[in-house]
């Protein structure tokens, strides 16, 4: 199976980190990672139970976010990965370095109550994983994260995690492709709710439901709506999403571990090997053999 990567806790513990112990972490690539940690995890691909913001601005990278390439040969680029996505490095630059902001499920959830389910922190929106940084908002993110280091840093305020809250939400709506999303977002609070609650269904349940009716039941509406407002909400039918959580699972085990064909196929519950080999090829295009051996 794929692993959750417990980087937190131990970033939690090193020298020049601003933390609010699990909860969150503000750091400098250069000033903790670099030469400090060992990345080699990293490699494989992994899931993280937190939210990850990196602003980069300078150097080169290369990773893979769902078994995806992404490639950044210039800097002011701001990445941001969602609990349970796919994740990757194929290769740091020697002079990379970013401003790396770690959260908890649980603080971000803690935000709501003020952002009232802001769509950058929801699976599935049209939202990219890479968003180019203007030269202008490199200082506003150099004014946040300041701020943000000072505040963590005074564990004598008895109100640092209230005026933490504020300050992320003050990063995230400062992303221009965030206030062009919800200018034009027309989209009901009910249908956002009913999208939120269906992703969470799926994550919770793909490799045993992957039937769209038994997450309409769930939810208590009828298969048709819930295909509709989700589509509406992310651009793909809530059973496009089904299945694209089964195959890139798939896609995940059949490049980073040693597991059998039949062994993946068991894990997903799938009812036969040849059934789980159509299913991945209609979906990915090869055979799982063939993904594998060219992977």
């Amino acid at each position: 199976m794929i692993h959750y990567y417990d980087w937190m806790s131990d970033v939690d513990r090193m020298e020049g980190v601003a933390t609010i112990p699990g909860e969150i972490s503000l750091f400098s690539y250069s000033d903790v990672v670099k030469g400090k940690v060992n990345l080699k995890p990293l490699q494989s691909p992994h899931k993280m139970d937190f939210i990850l913001m990196l602003f980069q601005f300078s150097g080169s990278i290369k990773f893979k976010v769902d078994m995806v390439d992404y490639k950044l040969s210039s800097p002011c680029n701001s990445i941001r990965i969602m609990p349970g996505q796919i994740v990757s490095i194929d290769e740091i630059s020697d002079d990379f370095d970013a401003h790396i902001l770690m959260m908890s499920t649980r603080f971000v959830e803690s935000l709501a109550v003020f952002i009232n389910g802001s769509v950058s922190l929801q699976p599935g929106v049209k939202f990219d994983i890479i968003e180019r940084i203007e030269p202008s908002q490199l200082h506003e993110i150099e004014y946040f994260v300041k701020a943000l280091q000072h505040i963590m840093r005074d564990d004598r305020n008895p109100y640092r995690i209230q005026v933490v809250q504020h300050i992320i939400m003050a990063i995230f709506y400062s992303s221009d492709k965030l206030r062009r999303i919800n200018d034009t977002d027309s989209v009901s609070s009910s249908a956002d709710h009913l999208s939120r609650k269906f992703f969470e269904l799926v994550k919770a349940n793909f490799r045993s439901e992957r039937q769209l009716k038994f997450y309409a039941d769930e939810l208590c509406i009828t298969p048709r709506y819930l295909s509709r407002a989700v589509k509406e909400r992310t651009g793909s039918s809530a059973a496009d999403w089904i299945e694209r959580y089964v195959v890139l699972e798939a896609r995940a085990l059949l490049k980073s571990t040693n597991m059998t064909i039949q062994q993946i196929s068991d894990y997903l519950n799938f009812p036969s090997q040849t059934f789980f080999g159509k299913y991945f090829k209609r979906r990915a295009g090869l055979s799982p053999k063939e993904y594998r051996r060219i992977g």
